[in-house]
């Protein structure tokens, strides 16, 4: 797997901190941008000159991003929607790109065609860490690859189209995708697809993606994390450990507000594995809506 970030919206955070004071000011973008975000060419500066345009950019970037993170945090987060990346990706899994592109919202998809290009010197396929681990498994995967191969050129040769021969194909077979998201739909993917309870592979992607993202700035990354980690609870059936469940939590407030529950087994409930949430804990504290 490569994944490669090729595009990406210039200035994103000054283009979120634009779109969130236009919903609140009296002047108008074009104002506040050529006031505010207007980025000068630093093409001719000396080195003093360019290193003094790049402090007071930086001071006003982090300005702006106080803001930005202002919004983003209470939830109002469609100002992200105005960022965009573009990522190259190679060599991933079929089975891996049919979760993906069932990511349809504030997503562009463009993926390598199995009906226009034709495999006959050789379709790349991934096997399954688990069937790795399994030495007679392993082997079988690769005579099974290898005999789908064999059909796959025999129909070639008997003039079948692409099309058709492809239906033999796995979803082991890899295949290229570019991927273009807006910041909004990235961070709403990453909630999900980078949780323990994803499948591998579609998790792995998505790290990379991540390590993209920091490149260009960490804290937009900041964003990119498991829902869990936003939530500060599992929303999972299955839940890994990493945070309480939500359903334990709604116990614990309940039974905890009537005095049924032990300070040690608040703990053993909100602490597994053991880190407390400071959300939690603050939730706790709060009076019993339902006593009102």
């Amino acid at each position: 797997m490569r994944v490669k970030l090729i595009q990406v919206t210039q200035n994103p955070i000054d283009v979120m901190w634009a779109a969130a004071r236009t919903c609140y000011s009296e002047k108008s973008p074009v104002e506040m941008w050529e006031e505010s975000c207007n980025h000068r060419n630093t093409s001719f500066m000396g080195d003093w000159q360019l290193q003094d345009y790049m402090d007071e950019l930086r001071e006003r970037t982090d300005k702006h991003w106080n803001l930005v993170k202002k919004v983003l945090d209470s939830g109002h987060q469609s100002i992200a929607e105005h960022v965009y990346f573009t990522f190259a990706i190679e060599g991933v899994n079929r089975a891996l790109t049919h979760q993906l592109v069932r990511h349809r919202i504030g997503v562009v998809y463009s993926q390598q065609s199995q009906r226009y290009v034709n495999e006959k010197s050789g379709f790349e396929f991934e096997v399954p860490q688990s069937i790795q681990k399994i030495d007679e498994l392993h082997n079988e995967f690769y005579a099974l690859m290898q005999h789908i191969q064999n059909f796959y050129n025999k129909a070639i040769e008997y003039d079948i189209k692409p099309e058709d021969a492809r239906s033999v194909l796995p979803n082991a077979a890899l295949s290229n995708i570019t991927l273009s998201i807006n910041l909004r739909e990235l961070i709403h993917v990453c909630n999900l697809r980078l949780c323990t309870r994803a499948q591998l592979e579609i998790r792995n992607l998505f790290k990379e993606i991540v390590k993209c993202v920091k490149e260009v700035d960490e804290r937009l990354a900041s964003y990119l994390v498991p829902q869990c980690e936003v939530h500060g609870v599992c929303q999972e059936k299955m839940c890994c450990g990493r945070k309480p469940k939500f359903e334990d939590v709604i116990k614990v407030y309940m039974e905890e507000k009537d005095n049924m529950l032990s300070a040690q087994d608040v703990s053993a409930i909100l602490n597994p594995n053991p880190q407390v949430n400071t959300k939690l804990s603050e939730f706790m504290k709060q009076p019993n809506v339902l006593d009102k």
